[in-house]
């Protein structure tokens, strides 16, 4: 039965370790763009009122969003992974529990 626990850890490792990945290259994919964009402004491409607030907008509430939004995946997975870590110790317990139990029994019998 533990070698079961210890494959599905396995998995679940593997899995939060994609998602983490896939996290971090759309976060990249969808920012990116936007902060060159926000460079060209910068650098000069677009002047004015309207550029000053296209500049404040994107860096100070858009690029933020779309991070926090991958910021919640990515707590979704430590969540997992917070889980899978108490399944482990009450793996431990209950193993250390029956081991317990067979000592008791072996002195018995």
């Amino acid at each position: 039965m533990f070698g079961l626990f210890k494959w599905v850890k396995n998995l679940v490792d593997n899995v939060i370790s994609q998602v983490m990945q896939q996290v971090n290259l759309i976060q990249e994919a969808v920012t990116a763009p936007l902060r060159a964009m926000v460079n060209q402004v910068l650098a000069g491409i677009w002047k004015g009122n309207g550029a000053e607030r296209f500049v404040a907008e994107m860096t100070s509430e858009v690029i933020p969003m779309l991070v926090n939004i991958m910021g919640i995946n990515t707590s979704f997975a430590n969540a997992i992974k917070r889980m899978q870590d108490r399944m482990g110790q009450a793996e431990r317990q209950a193993s250390s529990q029956a081991q317990s139990l067979f000592d008791v029994f072996g002195k018995i019998f």
